[in-house]
């Protein structure tokens, strides 16, 4: 269950008389050992200080940097002491910490800096098309999951323009990444209260046991190495009795032959684009937004308003045929720059949900394939 004051001390947001960080310190946990912890503020931003465990024998101390909790464990802290060097560098006990996280061996993730590229190019997204791609990915969402009152996890934030959309509905998020586009999550949320950010990983989940009242992660765990145990994880996070909805690539099991063998041509150029530098991907991937998505897009709107809707459907990109190019652009880029890509067949899918111990299981029949919820048992 969610960790309490009791009789520990400090208290969790000592002194902070922050309105994001009262409500969320003690929604975590140190991705260690799992004990919760509390914010001290150092004085030197209204919104930064460290984290620290409220008992116990662990001794990690994590940094609030911008109003974020960074709970990184190695090899994710050195990249931050060394992008952040000049916040650590500001007293003596941020240096000592910083000193200690860089000399963390070198490592990191490939994927994480992929997609940190990635979202901060695309700072911003069309509104337009992020409210109408909200009801493809939310449809299975009840009303009352909405209410203001709930706590809800986004495993796997990204720029954050899912939390911004579920926050503006009601529900407070916790908007969780392990890159620092955590950051421009941040900025998503600007002058909203009911988004708090924190920069830890997946595998190593640094939000308390039952701390929410049901998650989202989508098109997410089909770029991690271990998705089972992230999956399991974010459900250990969700209340008894609350859902996780959940969105990975599809293995293209309703499409024929053809389709199938132009898809293994495309993914043959992922394998190359994604493993070159970083301008060279953006370079590739607006040129096949603009060659490939774009015309076939089109092509698909104008079928559909023909009244041949089934071709329309047939078409590869069909999905995209109402969005604008901008974010045409942007899934190409997070298409062709990721170096880990998992496909899932419907069953497959199904399989991925009661591993993670999840149960009462819908899929939705409805595009981006496949996304369905699954619920953790009482």
């Amino acid at each position: 269950m969610i960790a309490r004051a009791g009789d520990a001390a400090p208290s969790p947001v000592a002194g902070s008389g922050h309105p994001i960080l009262e409500w969320l310190v003690p929604l975590l946990a140190c991705p260690g050992c799992r004990a919760p912890l509390a914010f001290t503020p150092d004085g030197l931003a209204p919104d930064d200080g460290l984290l620290r465990h409220r008992g116990g024998p662990c001794s990690e101390v994590y940094p609030v940097i911008g109003s974020i909790p960074r709970l990184l464990r190695p090899p994710h802290r050195r990249g931050l002491a060394v992008a952040k060097a000049e916040w650590f560098a500001a007293s003596a006990e941020r240096a000592a910490l910083g000193e200690a996280w860089r000399a963390d061996p070198e490592g990191g993730d490939a994927v994480v800096r992929a997609f940190d590229h990635e979202w901060s190019v695309f700072r911003r997204t069309d509104g337009t098309d992020v409210r109408a791609l909200f009801a493809s990915y939310f449809d299975l969402v009840r009303p009352d999951e909405l209410a203001a009152a709930n706590l809800i996890l986004d495993a796997g934030c990204g720029s954050g323009r899912w939390a911004a959309e579920v926050a503006g509905r009601g529900p407070r998020v916790i908007a969780l990444d392990l890159g620092l586009s955590v950051e421009v999550a941040r900025e998503a949320a600007a002058g909203s209260t009911r988004v708090g950010c924190v920069q830890g990983d997946l595998l190593d989940l640094p939000v308390a046991a039952s701390a929410v009242d049901w998650a989202y992660s989508l098109g997410v765990l089909h770029h991690l190495r271990d998705p089972e145990r992230a999956l399991r994880a974010i459900a250990e996070a969700v209340r008894p009795g609350g859902r996780i909805i959940v969105y990975v690539y599809y293995a293209l099991d309703q499409r024929g032959p053809a389709f199938r063998l132009l898809f293994r041509a495309v993914d043959l150029v992922r394998r190359l684009t994604s493993r070159s530098p970083r301008p060279v991907v953006s370079a590739v991937s607006t040129a096949i937004a603009l060659l490939v998505y774009w015309p076939l897009a089109r092509a698909s709107a104008l079928l559909a308003r023909t009244g041949l809707r089934g071709l329309a459907d047939a078409l590869p990109l069909s999905f995209y045929r109402g969005r604008t190019l901008r974010t045409m652009r942007n899934d190409s880029l997070d298409r062709f720059g990721t170096t880990v890509e998992r496909r899932y067949t419907r069953e497959g899918f199904r399989a991925l949900l009661g591993a993670a111990g999840l149960g009462e299981v819908t899929i939705s029949p409805l595009a981006p394939y496949w996304h369905g919820t699954g619920t953790r048992p009482r």
